[in-house]
């Protein structure tokens, strides 16, 4: 059951002494406490302080109250890219409360998800030092002597792994952080036990807008260590054959709670490739593609030759039935036009290519030059 955080009944006061935010959450003792005259930001603290004694005793006599407000998912909701969605699909995002600290602050790994390719974990910080609930944000830094401010390995390896350094936000009394995208080297099976370790070296302040760096404000290590299981339930994977319109092709589609994708062939004109976006039968916007493999820049193709293109969005929500990606030339920037749209069928597996405007003429490709 989750209770409710007093600290977070003081967010909209500001500048109130940390340490006052700390007493707020500590039982209340029965020491004297001389007369004081009290201003009107004291007074206005204290009127918190009592709403949130009051909230306590909500939440103590009805249980169901706190066992409303948003529990495990509530990380990824706040994710405007890949993992998005997971939250939607029943059991797929996991609990997991593993916690390990030092004197200076406590971390633990909240939520986590795996769908075989990518690793999703949310971290939440708690300090212990009343001066970092002074900070708004926290990062990690790169220590003096060059140790990564931030390390994480699976299954004791780190060559190969992809992943985005943890960036935390005060949220109350802690820090919370949007999940950590990590990207296996090669895809596991369902059902692979994963060892995640993570390594905190030092924490800064975020850097400042004129690009002065942040404040190391925490040069004590921590350590976790947690299992995850891979979860590929919802994964689909399907070729598809006879869509095109015109010389552009799908020629295979997958999906999973984190990501959807398509892959493309067309006749090579140009190294940013196409462009293109995608959403479901109710609207719901899986965004522009996200360059995930890059563009064709380096892939040795030449003119008129057919390229591939593997385009990926964020993953659909479930309980969607069909998908349309409207394929792009130019980038999201310029003035463009529609190439061609097909329409996936999740349930089916079936691809229709929906056609494109009457007036779009193919890319044009530069002629061969003489030999």
């Amino acid at each position: 059951m989750k209770t409710m955080d007093s600290c977070a009944l003081f967010e909209g006061i500001g500048q109130i002494d940390p340490m006052f935010i700390e007493e707020a959450g500590h039982p209340l003792g029965r020491s004297s406490v001389p007369p004081v005259r009290m201003t009107k930001a004291g007074a206005l603290a204290a009127t918190f302080v009592m709403i949130a004694m009051l909230l306590f005793g909500v939440n103590t006599a009805f249980p169901a109250f706190a066992e409303s407000l948003p529990l495990v998912g509530e990380a990824f909701r706040r994710l405007n890219s890949l993992g998005a969605n997971a939250p939607t699909y029943d059991g797929v995002v996991q609990p997991v409360g593993v916690t390990a600290g030092n004197d200076e602050y406590s971390l633990t790994v909240t939520e986590a998800y795996c769908d075989g390719e990518y690793i999703f974990f949310a971290l939440q910080l708690d300090p212990r030092d009343p001066r970092l609930l002074k900070m708004q944000t926290l990062e990690t830094a790169e220590g003096e002597d060059g140790v990564p401010g931030c390390s994480i390995t699976v299954d004791g390896k780190a060559d190969g792994l992809n992943y985005e350094l943890p960036r935390w936000l005060r949220q109350g009394c802690c820090f919370e952080s949007a999940p950590v995208k990590l990207r296996l080297p090669r895809p596991v099976n369902a059902g692979a036990q994963l060892a995640v370790a993570v390594d905190i070296g030092s924490l800064r302040t975020q850097e400042a807008p004129g690009g002065e760096e942040g404040q190391i404000v925490s040069i004590k290590p921590v350590s976790l260590r947690f299992t995850l299981t891979a979860d590929a339930r919802h994964n689909q994977q399907q070729a598809a054959e006879n869509a095109h319109v015109g010389s552009l092709r799908l020629t295979g589609w997958s999906s999973s709670p984190s990501k959807f994708s398509v892959t493309l062939a067309y006749p090579y004109f140009g190294p940013e490739g196409v462009g293109a976006a995608a959403r479901t039968e109710d609207g719901t916007e899986l965004g522009e593609d996200i360059r995930e493999n890059g563009d064709l820049d380096g892939r040795g193709y030449r003119q008129g030759e057919e390229a591939v293109q593997t385009c990926t969005f964020i993953g659909v929500p479930e309980g969607a039935r069909r998908v349309t990606v409207v394929v792009y030339q130019g980038r999201p920037e310029e003035e463009r036009r529609v190439w061609g749209e097909f329409t996936i069928d999740l349930e089916t597996g079936q691809v229709a290519a929906v056609g494109a405007e009457e007036s779009w003429e193919e890319p044009q490709r530069a002629p061969a030059p003489d030999s």
